[in-house]
């Protein structure tokens, strides 16, 4: 795993990281073609500019963006948009984009991200295969020594040593989106924060696998649950070809849940339905039927697909960590859904035959 410095050397723009004193913590390889070394930022800014640099470059600042003159690696002064991004009260990041060549530097920037990404993605796709079978080998090890706590003590520390680099790059992502937008590339930032919010979503997984959050339980509406997960799928379920329904059979009860992890466990079920029906021959006629029932003590929220179903040993499974059938597949969704659950003192049902289908059915006390 790369340590947060590699990952900044890797960032193809010049980067300062600095304290608050300005002192110089770290820079990304680039920075070393366009400024000499220093020890302390302010070195490199115009005399007549520290004063303006001083005031504005603190946290207590919304600005963003300052013009600094700045010594360049030809002790020439010259003309920089200065952009800024705290990540906490001791560190900031520093992106130096020169004046005058604003345009012309950040489609170069746009030209090295591209090929670094083209040339990164092999290397990605192996380190991918390797992850997967490390998480196989941990998946043992946890199972066999019930180590599940010490297990999460680690994915929190990979965790945070991956989000302080995707926070820098998506903070300097959104800073020269406006850039981007001037020379037509504005799709490349998009993309890029797609994936940035796509990794940060996968390292909440990890997370809520082994150490899942307490549930925020408060007097919530079922059926009002189901129906705003519905809207929120309606344009994914349009992509896939595939109906998600909701048949209302009675008038439930408000019941103590925590709305927003209820809600994380139907969207986990609803795109796994997705998923297998787009692996089955009813991918262009995919269905997806939502079901509430109340019986005396509980209430049942069934998620009925018409995928390609599973057979005994793989429902058997399908509730471990790192368990999955998908070919890009993780396997910690349904374990995440599972925990949840029971923590709201439920549990989850599984149907299933291949060739027609699952259905997944969580079960809640009233109580």
């Amino acid at each position: 795993m790369l340590s947060v410095d590699q990952s900044i050397n890797l960032i193809p723009f010049p980067l300062f990281i600095i304290d608050a004193d300005f002192s110089i913590l770290h820079v990304s390889e680039e920075t070393y073609d366009h400024f000499p070394p220093v020890e302390n930022f302010l070195e490199l800014v115009d005399f007549g500019s520290r004063k303006k640099a001083q005031r504005f470059m603190k946290p207590v600042f919304a600005k963003t963006k300052i013009e600094l003159n700045l010594i360049n690696k030809e002790n020439r002064l010259t003309l920089y948009d200065v952009y800024t991004q705290w990540e906490n009260t001791e560190r900031i990041y520093v992106f130096c984009v020169q004046k005058q060549e604003s345009i012309q530097q950040i489609q170069e920037i746009i030209q090295k991200l591209q090929n670094q990404i083209e040339n990164e993605n092999l290397t990605l796709l192996e380190k991918h295969d390797q992850m997967e079978l490390t998480l196989k080998k941990m998946e043992k090890i946890v199972m066999d020594h019930d180590n599940l706590t010490n297990f999460g003590r680690v994915a929190n520390t990979i965790a945070n040593d991956l989000k302080r680099p995707l926070l820098s790059v998506r903070g300097f992502l959104q800073l020269i989106k406006p850039h981007l937008v001037e020379v037509g590339k504005a799709h490349y930032a998009d993309i890029a924060l797609d994936e940035i919010n796509h990794a940060n979503n996968l390292i909440y997984q990890y997370l809520s696998t082994t150490v899942p959050a307490e549930p925020e339980k408060k007097q919530a509406n079922i059926q009002k649950i189901v129906s705003d997960v519905i809207t929120s799928t309606k344009n994914e379920s349009a992509r896939h070809n595939c109906q998600v329904k909701y048949s209302k059979e009675q008038i439930l009860p408000v019941i103590d849940i925590d709305p927003l992890q209820i809600k994380q466990v139907l969207l986990n079920l609803i795109k796994n339905g997705m998923d297998a029906i787009q692996a089955s021959p009813n991918k262009n006629q995919g269905s997806i039927l939502i079901k509430t029932k109340l019986n005396q003590d509980t209430v049942e929220i069934s998620v009925q697909d018409n995928g390609k179903g599973m057979d005994k040993e793989t429902v058997r499974k399908i509730f471990t960590p790192f368990f999955t059938t998908k070919d890009k597949g993780i396997g910690i969704g349904l374990s995440v859904c599972l925990k949840i659950v029971q923590n709201h003192g439920g549990v989850i049902e599984t149907k299933s035959s291949l060739g027609e289908g699952t259905t997944f059915t969580i079960v809640l006390p009233l109580d």
